[in-house]
């Protein structure tokens, strides 16, 4: 769609946080007449209307107006909001922010999806391609500490020799439409946000949305070992399956990550493509997310080599499984992006050594975490919980006989009775497996504060 397209076309962009920021300011500079609204008055509220965007502040009713020719909706405004609503009655397209980008992109686009492993997976894709030189660009829902860039954003200003490797989340995907990716990649599928969504399937089949308008042409990533995800999916692209071992399924082609390495089989010839002996994710979730990547990968034909060369050097993304110091013999890691019960079952898997974990925040969907039980038997020597619901989680691990919990008021305090849990050769881990909107304004923030507690304990700040 060119960019005349939108001149005086009247937009109302909902919601101003970062996608809708992006997705205001780049239609406000192709000339569309734009407003924004947002029913609390965020920071960046102010620099929108520097800009000459007309934002609407503490707005809790439905449409400002009648006469809209497109709604872009924020990922963070659920699908019965008043103005999405009314929008749907008055025949006024409603959009998500990656549908937008969708049509500014002169770019090809990797979306990367699912509950879990999305930040990793992408990067690792990303890592893949520039490696073997090609010019990807992280973007999308990705949450780090620096460098975060929206679709909109970089699809604005991509070229056709750029790659969008996008993290796409459930959220952006109820209102995509003709949104397009060359390849869709579904690295897992578990309970979360079930606050919002009534079911595992409803949420399931929104993430199913990445692959609805693919063509033979592309490619969709997929687990090879999940029947749930394959009964979800409709997709017309030629499907490369991955797995963390090698899997009998009848297909074209499947990669897996084992002990010894990555390999690929296609069409019956299995092809070793390099070792993981480098590899610095710990864990049989990151060799599976690494399966994944290599497999979007191989729409560019990228060589062995290449792949050998990025395993070697990707690093640990920040507050997942991010090794922060040792103190008095204990490891200190921050994985606070692990916001859900099966990023925490997962992770205690991947543990080495015992564990003391610190846990708790606010659960998304009464999560029955008495299931951690048996790994926390094989693994931790405590659990330190806070949060808001620290006393629920502490119900149920006793409940089915787990009785080394403590409970904290705080992040602070809880780093201190770790330490004093921990012995030497132990882990000291935030892994949470909540959200952490009620004591933080994000997990980023949450892990930041981590790192700032456990500086302290070596006598030094960040």
């Amino acid at each position: 769609m060119s960019s005349t397209r939108w001149k005086d076309m009247h937009i109302l962009v909902v919601g101003i946080g970062r996608s809708g920021y992006d997705a205001a300011r780049v239609l406000h500079s192709l000339g569309a007449r734009v407003t924004a609204c947002d029913a609390v008055r965020p920071a960046l509220a102010d620099d929108l209307a520097s800009l000459g965007v007309d934002v609407l502040t503490n707005w809790q009713a439905g449409l400002p107006a009648k006469s809209y020719d497109l709604v872009v909706t924020s990922p963070g405004v659920y699908a019965d909001n008043p103005i999405l609503q009314e929008a749907v009655q008055e025949g006024i397209p409603v959009w998500s922010e990656v549908e937008l980008a969708y049509h500014f992109s002169r770019a090809p686009i990797v979306g990367v999806t699912g509950t879990n492993g999305k930040s990793t997976t992408a990067a690792l894709i990303a890592h893949i391609l520039n490696t073997a030189g090609y010019q990807a660009i992280l973007c999308g829902n990705i949450a780090i500490d620096e460098n975060e860039r929206t679709l909109t954003d970089a699809a604005w200003q991509s070229r056709p020799d750029h790659i969008l490797v996008a993290e796409v989340s459930s959220f952006q995907l109820e209102w995509v439409h003709e949104f397009h990716a060359h390849v869709g990649v579904w690295t897992t599928l578990s309970e979360d946000h079930l606050n919002r969504y009534p079911s595992l399937e409803d949420y399931g089949r929104t993430k199913a949305r990445l692959f609805h308008r693919q063509t033979e042409a592309d490619t969709a990533v997929v687990p090879g070992d999940d029947p749930f995800i394959h009964s979800l999916l409709q997709t017309r692209a030629r499907c490369i399956y991955f797995s963390h071992q090698n899997i009998d399924i009848n297909a074209e082609s499947t990669v897996w990550c084992d002990a010894t390495g990555v390999y690929l089989k296609h069409k019956g010839e299995v092809r070793h493509l390099a070792s993981v002996e480098r590899y610095r994710l710990r864990g049989e979730h990151n060799r599976r997310n690494l399966a994944a990547a290599v497999a979007a990968c191989l729409a560019w034909d990228v060589s062995g080599d290449c792949v050998q060369e990025a395993i070697d050097t990707f690093q640990t993304l920040p507050h997942r499984m991010e090794r922060v110091t040792e103190v008095a013999g204990v490891q200190y890691v921050n994985n606070s992006m692990c916001t859900n019960l099966k990023a925490a079952e997962e992770s205690l898997k991947a543990v080495p050594a015992p564990v003391v974990l610190i846990m708790g925040g606010v659960d998304k969907g009464y999560s029955p975490f008495e299931r951690l039980v048996p790994v926390l038997r094989e693994k931790a020597r405590g659990v330190v919980l806070i949060g808001k619901d620290a006393e629920r989680i502490e119900n149920q691990l006793r409940n089915a006989g787990w009785e080394h919990t403590i409970r904290c008021d705080s992040l602070e305090e809880a780093v201190l009775c770790a330490r004093d849990l921990a012995r030497p050769g132990d882990w000291v881990m935030l892994s949470p497996g909540c959200a952490s909107f009620d004591m933080f304004t994000d997990f980023k923030e949450r892990g930041r504060m981590f790192r700032r507690i456990v500086r302290r304990l070596e006598g030094r700040d960040e």
